[in-house]
């Protein structure tokens, strides 16, 4: 299958090539990220110390981690290295919501 996608992006140019490539690792990404995604729940709910926030918190995680995420090959690094975006994240909008 994968021959066959290299053979046809062959026939494309290379920004549908490219787009190609990131739509199929933004999916892949996607698909580690939302594994994670009650850990990073639990983890936002208790650095907001309520469910205010807490989605966007998620959300903004999400962005950030999806713009270069790393080649882990081992989940356990890939999990930390979200929580630690996410902590950040959270910290941030407890940060504006007591501006606000």
């Amino acid at each position: 299958m994968a021959t066959l996608m290299v053979f046809d992006l062959c026939w494309l140019d290379q920004t549908t090539a490219v787009r190609a490539f990131l739509q199929e690792r933004s999916t892949e990404f996607d698909a580690r990220f939302y594994r994670y995604h009650g850990l990073l729940h639990f983890v936002a709910c208790r650095v907001l110390e309520d469910s205010e926030g807490v989605e966007e918190a998620i959300e903004n995680c999400r962005v950030k981690a999806s713009r270069n995420p790393p080649d882990f090959t081992q989940e356990g690094a890939f999990r930390s290295w979200l929580v630690r975006i996410l902590i950040d994240e959270a910290l941030a909008v407890r940060r504006r919501s007591r501006i606000d």
